[in-house]
Protein backbone atom coordinates (compact mmCIF):
# COMPACT_ATOMS: atom_id res chain seq x y z
CA UNK A 1 0.00 0.00 0.00
CA UNK A 2 2.69 2.42 0.55
CA UNK A 3 3.97 2.19 -3.07
CA UNK A 4 2.05 5.58 -4.55
CA UNK A 5 3.26 7.05 -1.21
CA UNK A 6 7.26 6.58 -2.57
CA UNK A 7 6.68 7.67 -6.15
CA UNK A 8 5.09 11.21 -4.83
CA UNK A 9 7.82 13.39 -5.70
CA UNK A 10 6.73 16.67 -3.30
CA UNK A 11 7.74 15.82 0.15
CA UNK A 12 5.18 17.51 1.80
CA UNK A 13 2.62 15.05 -0.44
CA UNK A 14 4.58 12.33 0.46
CA UNK A 15 4.45 12.80 4.18
CA UNK A 16 0.96 13.57 3.67
CA UNK A 17 0.37 10.41 1.82
CA UNK A 18 1.84 8.41 4.71
CA UNK A 19 0.39 9.85 7.43
CA UNK A 20 -3.20 9.00 6.06
CA UNK A 21 -2.53 5.63 5.16
CA UNK A 22 -0.75 4.38 8.11
CA UNK A 23 -2.00 6.79 10.91
CA UNK A 24 1.99 7.60 12.05
CA UNK A 25 2.42 10.61 14.08
CA UNK A 26 2.92 13.72 12.36
CA UNK A 27 6.78 13.89 13.05
CA UNK A 28 7.83 10.97 12.14
CA UNK A 29 10.20 10.64 9.02
CA UNK A 30 9.04 9.21 5.73
CA UNK A 31 9.91 5.51 4.52
CA UNK A 32 13.62 6.64 4.50
CA UNK A 33 13.57 7.54 7.86
CA UNK A 34 15.60 10.10 7.36
CA UNK A 35 15.95 13.10 10.00
CA UNK A 36 15.61 16.29 7.76
CA UNK A 37 12.41 14.62 6.09
CA UNK A 38 11.36 14.08 9.72
CA UNK A 39 11.61 17.79 10.09
CA UNK A 40 10.44 18.81 7.05
CA UNK A 41 7.28 16.47 8.74
CA UNK A 42 6.40 19.19 11.34
CA UNK A 43 5.80 21.81 8.40
CA UNK A 44 1.80 22.16 8.02
CA UNK A 45 0.28 19.49 5.30
CA UNK A 46 -0.73 20.40 1.95
CA UNK A 47 -4.17 19.77 2.71
CA UNK A 48 -6.28 18.82 5.70
CA UNK A 49 -7.45 15.21 6.50
CA UNK A 50 -10.43 16.06 5.58
CA UNK A 51 -9.68 17.11 1.96
CA UNK A 52 -8.02 13.81 1.91
CA UNK A 53 -11.03 11.48 2.99
CA UNK A 54 -13.50 14.09 0.61
CA UNK A 55 -11.65 13.00 -2.41
CA UNK A 56 -12.58 8.82 -2.33
CA UNK A 57 -14.97 7.39 -3.95
CA UNK A 58 -17.75 6.16 -1.75
CA UNK A 59 -17.66 2.88 -0.19
CA UNK A 60 -13.99 3.04 -0.50
CA UNK A 61 -11.48 2.18 2.04
CA UNK A 62 -7.75 3.47 2.77
CA UNK A 63 -6.85 2.42 -0.95
CA UNK A 64 -4.00 2.96 -2.54
CA UNK A 65 -5.51 4.99 -5.28
CA UNK A 66 -7.42 7.39 -2.80
CA UNK A 67 -3.97 7.72 -0.71
CA UNK A 68 -2.70 9.36 -3.74
CA UNK A 69 -4.78 11.78 -4.16
CA UNK A 70 -3.27 14.04 -1.30
CA UNK A 71 -2.69 17.06 -2.54
CA UNK A 72 -3.89 16.45 -5.66
CA UNK A 73 -6.93 17.54 -7.72
CA UNK A 74 -9.68 14.69 -7.52
CA UNK A 75 -9.66 14.64 -11.62
CA UNK A 76 -6.00 14.05 -12.16
CA UNK A 77 -5.43 11.50 -10.03
CA UNK A 78 -4.71 8.61 -12.19
CA UNK A 79 -2.54 11.27 -14.79
CA UNK A 80 -0.59 11.84 -11.39
CA UNK A 81 0.20 8.11 -10.60
CA UNK A 82 0.96 7.60 -14.01
CA UNK A 83 3.62 10.49 -13.97
CA UNK A 84 4.94 9.74 -11.18
CA UNK A 85 8.70 8.62 -11.68
CA UNK A 86 9.04 5.41 -10.53
CA UNK A 87 11.29 4.20 -7.06
CA UNK A 88 14.78 2.87 -8.21
CA UNK A 89 17.33 0.99 -5.76
CA UNK A 90 19.76 4.14 -5.38
CA UNK A 91 16.89 6.27 -4.03
CA UNK A 92 17.44 4.29 -0.67
CA UNK A 93 20.94 5.65 -0.91
CA UNK A 94 21.98 8.65 1.64
CA UNK A 95 25.32 10.73 0.81
CA UNK A 96 25.92 13.01 4.10
CA UNK A 97 28.85 14.52 6.11
CA UNK A 98 28.72 11.68 8.38
CA UNK A 99 26.71 8.14 8.52
CA UNK A 100 23.67 7.48 9.40
CA UNK A 101 20.09 9.45 9.15
CA UNK A 102 20.71 11.50 11.62
CA UNK A 103 23.18 13.04 9.36
CA UNK A 104 21.52 16.29 7.73
CA UNK A 105 25.03 18.06 6.36
CA UNK A 106 26.27 17.33 3.10
CA UNK A 107 29.51 15.47 2.69
CA UNK A 108 32.89 17.77 1.88
CA UNK A 109 35.38 17.07 -0.90
CA UNK A 110 38.34 19.56 -1.09
CA UNK A 111 41.40 18.31 -3.19
CA UNK A 112 44.40 20.61 -3.62
CA UNK A 113 47.32 20.00 -6.42
CA UNK A 114 50.79 21.16 -6.44
CA UNK A 115 54.07 20.51 -8.59
CA UNK A 116 55.55 19.35 -4.81
CA UNK A 117 52.50 17.24 -3.39
CA UNK A 118 48.85 16.72 -3.45
CA UNK A 119 45.96 17.49 -0.18
CA UNK A 120 42.57 16.07 0.22
CA UNK A 121 39.71 16.96 2.83
CA UNK A 122 37.15 13.99 2.72
CA UNK A 123 34.04 13.98 4.87
CA UNK A 124 31.10 11.80 3.81
CA UNK A 125 29.09 9.39 4.73
CA UNK A 126 27.09 6.69 2.96
CA UNK A 127 24.01 5.53 4.27
CA UNK A 128 21.63 2.85 2.80
CA UNK A 129 17.99 2.91 4.13
CA UNK A 130 17.07 -0.95 4.75
CA UNK A 131 13.16 -0.79 5.42
CA UNK A 132 11.58 -2.34 8.21
CA UNK A 133 11.28 -5.96 8.20
CA UNK A 134 11.58 -7.42 11.28
CA UNK A 135 10.79 -4.13 13.47
CA UNK A 136 7.79 -4.27 15.46
CA UNK A 137 4.58 -1.99 14.90
CA UNK A 138 5.43 0.04 17.42
CA UNK A 139 8.16 1.44 15.95
CA UNK A 140 7.99 0.92 12.03
CA UNK A 141 4.83 3.00 12.86
CA UNK A 142 7.26 5.96 14.64
CA UNK A 143 9.13 5.73 11.48
CA UNK A 144 11.99 3.56 12.65
CA UNK A 145 13.73 1.92 9.90
CA UNK A 146 17.10 0.08 9.81
CA UNK A 147 20.11 0.91 7.91
CA UNK A 148 23.44 0.46 7.26
CA UNK A 149 26.63 3.21 6.35
CA UNK A 150 29.65 3.62 5.55
CA UNK A 151 31.79 6.65 6.25
CA UNK A 152 35.53 8.55 5.85
CA UNK A 153 37.22 11.38 7.42
CA UNK A 154 40.56 12.22 5.90
CA UNK A 155 42.40 15.53 6.05
CA UNK A 156 45.85 15.13 4.22
CA UNK A 157 46.06 19.08 4.09
CA UNK A 158 45.93 20.25 7.66
CA UNK A 159 49.63 20.24 9.65
CA UNK A 160 48.12 17.47 12.15
CA UNK A 161 46.61 15.05 9.69
CA UNK A 162 44.05 12.57 10.43
CA UNK A 163 42.39 9.68 8.47
CA UNK A 164 39.62 7.32 9.95
CA UNK A 165 36.77 5.34 8.58
CA UNK A 166 34.00 3.25 9.53
CA UNK A 167 30.76 1.25 9.52
CA UNK A 168 27.35 1.34 11.13
CA UNK A 169 24.25 -0.90 11.21
CA UNK A 170 21.47 -0.01 12.98
CA UNK A 171 17.88 1.18 13.31
CA UNK A 172 16.41 4.96 13.12
CA UNK A 173 13.07 6.90 13.39
CA UNK A 174 11.29 9.24 16.15
CA UNK A 175 10.43 9.47 20.05
CA UNK A 176 7.24 11.13 21.24
CA UNK A 177 4.89 13.11 18.87
CA UNK A 178 5.33 16.89 18.34
CA UNK A 179 1.97 16.85 17.53
CA UNK A 180 0.74 16.15 20.68
CA UNK A 181 3.77 16.33 23.13
CA UNK A 182 5.06 19.40 21.55
CA UNK A 183 8.51 17.63 20.69
CA UNK A 184 10.02 14.99 19.03
CA UNK A 185 13.49 13.43 18.96
CA UNK A 186 15.07 11.82 16.10
CA UNK A 187 16.74 9.16 17.27
CA UNK A 188 19.42 6.38 16.15
CA UNK A 189 20.89 2.80 17.68
CA UNK A 190 23.92 1.00 16.35
CA UNK A 191 26.50 -1.18 16.77
CA UNK A 192 29.62 0.35 14.71
CA UNK A 193 33.18 -0.06 13.92
CA UNK A 194 36.24 2.16 13.54
CA UNK A 195 39.80 2.23 12.52
CA UNK A 196 41.96 5.06 12.63
CA UNK A 197 44.75 4.71 10.18
CA UNK A 198 46.69 7.56 11.16
CA UNK A 199 46.99 6.19 14.38
CA UNK A 200 46.74 2.66 14.27
CA UNK A 201 43.60 2.18 16.47
CA UNK A 202 40.68 0.17 16.36
CA UNK A 203 37.12 -0.05 17.78
CA UNK A 204 33.94 -1.84 18.28
CA UNK A 205 31.22 -0.69 19.72
CA UNK A 206 26.81 0.68 20.77
CA UNK A 207 25.84 3.78 20.54
CA UNK A 208 22.70 5.80 20.72
CA UNK A 209 22.32 8.75 19.26
CA UNK A 210 19.11 11.78 19.71
CA UNK A 211 18.02 15.20 18.48
CA UNK A 212 15.54 17.52 19.97
CA UNK A 213 12.90 18.66 17.13
CA UNK A 214 10.94 21.55 17.97
CA UNK A 215 8.31 22.54 15.13
CA UNK A 216 7.74 26.18 14.96
CA UNK A 217 10.27 27.26 17.05
CA UNK A 218 13.74 25.79 16.32
CA UNK A 219 12.66 23.60 13.14
CA UNK A 220 10.52 26.35 10.84
CA UNK A 221 10.16 26.58 7.15
CA UNK A 222 11.66 24.68 4.51
CA UNK A 223 15.38 25.29 2.56
CA UNK A 224 16.31 26.80 -0.26
CA UNK A 225 12.71 28.23 -0.14
CA UNK A 226 12.84 31.62 -2.37
CA UNK A 227 9.35 32.60 -0.45
CA UNK A 228 10.56 33.41 2.78
CA UNK A 229 13.70 32.50 5.26
CA UNK A 230 13.94 29.35 7.31
CA UNK A 231 15.81 27.68 10.40
CA UNK A 232 16.73 24.59 11.44
CA UNK A 233 18.21 24.09 15.33
CA UNK A 234 18.86 20.70 17.02
CA UNK A 235 20.46 19.86 19.97
CA UNK A 236 22.16 16.77 20.88
CA UNK A 237 23.47 14.17 22.65
CA UNK A 238 24.24 10.65 22.62
CA UNK A 239 25.55 7.76 24.46
CA UNK A 240 28.06 4.90 23.62
CA UNK A 241 30.41 2.00 24.79
CA UNK A 242 33.07 1.31 22.74
CA UNK A 243 35.58 -1.73 22.92
CA UNK A 244 39.38 -0.92 22.03
CA UNK A 245 40.98 -3.51 20.29
CA UNK A 246 43.67 -1.67 19.04
CA UNK A 247 44.99 1.26 21.12
CA UNK A 248 47.99 3.34 20.44
CA UNK A 249 51.54 3.08 22.40
CA UNK A 250 51.47 3.08 26.00
CA UNK A 251 48.22 1.69 26.67
CA UNK A 252 45.84 -1.27 26.72
CA UNK A 253 43.17 -2.79 25.22
CA UNK A 254 39.66 -2.43 27.08
CA UNK A 255 36.71 -0.68 27.40
CA UNK A 256 35.41 2.94 27.89
CA UNK A 257 31.83 4.50 27.88
CA UNK A 258 30.75 7.93 27.51
CA UNK A 259 28.79 10.35 26.08
CA UNK A 260 28.22 13.46 23.84
CA UNK A 261 26.29 16.91 24.23
CA UNK A 262 26.18 19.72 21.33
CA UNK A 263 24.11 21.57 18.86
CA UNK A 264 23.82 22.14 15.06
CA UNK A 265 21.49 25.79 13.78
CA UNK A 266 21.04 25.73 9.95
CA UNK A 267 19.69 29.58 8.41
CA UNK A 268 18.46 29.95 5.34
CA UNK A 269 17.74 33.23 4.17
CA UNK A 270 15.60 33.03 1.77
CA UNK A 271 14.07 35.63 -1.23
CA UNK A 272 16.76 36.84 -3.15
CA UNK A 273 19.54 35.17 -1.12
CA UNK A 274 18.14 32.08 -1.47
CA UNK A 275 21.01 30.06 -2.66
CA UNK A 276 22.57 30.64 0.49
CA UNK A 277 22.84 28.90 4.24
CA UNK A 278 24.38 29.83 7.18
CA UNK A 279 25.48 26.75 9.49
CA UNK A 280 27.08 26.18 12.37
CA UNK A 281 27.86 23.32 14.60
CA UNK A 282 29.43 22.26 18.19
CA UNK A 283 30.02 18.76 19.55
CA UNK A 284 31.76 18.10 22.89
CA UNK A 285 32.58 14.57 23.92
CA UNK A 286 34.19 13.08 26.79
CA UNK A 287 34.78 9.05 28.29
CA UNK A 288 33.51 8.83 31.76
CA UNK A 289 34.87 5.69 32.51
CA UNK A 290 37.96 3.72 30.76
CA UNK A 291 39.26 0.38 31.82
CA UNK A 292 43.16 0.20 33.66
CA UNK A 293 45.65 1.05 31.23
CA UNK A 294 43.15 3.14 29.05
CA UNK A 295 43.48 6.98 28.60
CA UNK A 296 40.12 8.65 28.86
CA UNK A 297 39.83 11.14 26.16
CA UNK A 298 38.00 14.39 25.07
CA UNK A 299 37.41 16.67 22.48
CA UNK A 300 35.49 19.94 21.48
CA UNK A 301 34.86 20.62 17.91
CA UNK A 302 33.89 23.78 16.55
CA UNK A 303 32.39 24.51 12.78
CA UNK A 304 30.81 27.35 11.22
CA UNK A 305 30.36 28.65 7.50
CA UNK A 306 28.17 29.95 4.53
CA UNK A 307 27.36 27.45 1.79
CA UNK A 308 26.54 28.32 -1.63
CA UNK A 309 23.83 26.10 -3.42
CA UNK A 310 24.55 25.23 -7.23
CA UNK A 311 21.15 23.74 -7.33
CA UNK A 312 17.79 24.66 -9.36
CA UNK A 313 15.34 24.99 -7.34
CA UNK A 314 11.77 24.57 -9.39
CA UNK A 315 8.82 23.24 -7.19
CA UNK A 316 9.93 24.12 -4.08
CA UNK A 317 11.32 20.00 -3.68
CA UNK A 318 14.53 18.81 -2.98
CA UNK A 319 16.67 17.73 -5.76
CA UNK A 320 18.22 14.37 -5.79
CA UNK A 321 21.57 15.42 -6.06
CA UNK A 322 22.28 18.93 -4.25
CA UNK A 323 25.99 20.48 -5.02
CA UNK A 324 26.96 23.40 -3.18
CA UNK A 325 30.44 25.56 -2.71
CA UNK A 326 31.21 26.33 1.30
CA UNK A 327 33.37 28.50 2.91
CA UNK A 328 34.02 26.58 6.56
CA UNK A 329 36.09 27.74 9.48
CA UNK A 330 37.22 24.03 11.37
CA UNK A 331 38.74 24.58 15.06
CA UNK A 332 38.66 21.96 17.33
CA UNK A 333 38.75 17.91 17.05
CA UNK A 334 36.85 14.97 17.51
CA UNK A 335 37.63 11.45 18.39
CA UNK A 336 34.55 10.26 17.81
CA UNK A 337 34.81 10.73 14.17
CA UNK A 338 38.55 10.78 14.11
CA UNK A 339 39.27 14.20 13.50
CA UNK A 340 42.91 15.52 15.24
CA UNK A 341 42.85 19.11 16.26
CA UNK A 342 43.02 21.57 13.70
CA UNK A 343 42.22 25.37 13.09
CA UNK A 344 41.58 25.92 9.16
CA UNK A 345 39.25 27.75 6.77
CA UNK A 346 38.54 25.78 4.06
CA UNK A 347 36.89 26.11 0.69
CA UNK A 348 34.93 22.69 -0.68
CA UNK A 349 32.69 21.44 -2.60
CA UNK A 350 29.77 20.03 -1.19
CA UNK A 351 27.34 16.84 -2.11
CA UNK A 352 23.81 16.15 -0.55
CA UNK A 353 21.51 13.18 -2.17
CA UNK A 354 18.52 11.87 -1.40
Amino acid sequence: MAAPCQSIVNNKARLACYDELFGRPETAPEDSADLANAAQATQPAPAPASAVAAARPAGQGASEASAVAVARPAATTASAVAAAPPHHFWNDFALRDGPGPNATNPAVLAITHGSDNSSSLVQAGLTWRMGKRFLPDTLTDWGWRWYSALWMNMNTASDNPYNSRGAQLGAAGTLFDAKKDGFALGSSINVNVKEDAQNDTLSQGLAFDTRLILPDFLVVGKPYDPGGSSWFVYPLGGVYVDHLARVEQGQSPGTATGGYVGMTADYYPGGYLWRLKFHASYLTARDLTATSGLNRRSSHLTRFGVDYSLAPNKDGSRPIVMPSISLERIVGDNYIDGTAYTAETVLSLKLLTN
